[in-house]
């Protein structure tokens, strides 16, 4: 595999049902454009400026909304993606 399509830090992790973070560039977009979606779903596109960034800790989350209910609705969206299993969530409630 071309180096210039790995991620610089892939990370394997195992826990119970979790599901391993992207080790290619090409999955970890394919997994960014599946949370996206699925959060915009959820949220009745709800969350503004909506940002999906994959790391080697998890997924980070990051936009603005009006409630932590929509807050809440967007890391269980996040969550339910194989792949989002580690979701850190900065969405700003204003």
């Amino acid at each position: 595999m071309d180096e210039r399509h790995r991620l610089p830090h892939p990370t394997h992790r195992f826990d119970g049902d979790s599901h391993p973070l992207p080790e290619t560039l090409a999955e970890a977009e394919l997994l960014v454009a599946s949370i996206e979606r699925a959060v915009h779903e959820e949220t009745g596109r709800g969350v503004r400026d909506l940002r999906v960034e994959v790391r080697d800790e998890g997924v980070l989350l990051r936009g603005r909304c009006n409630s932590y209910y929509t807050k809440q609705l967007a890391q269980h969206a996040a969550m339910a993606v194989p792949g989002g299993d580690a979701v850190t969530n900065e969405i700003e409630v204003n």
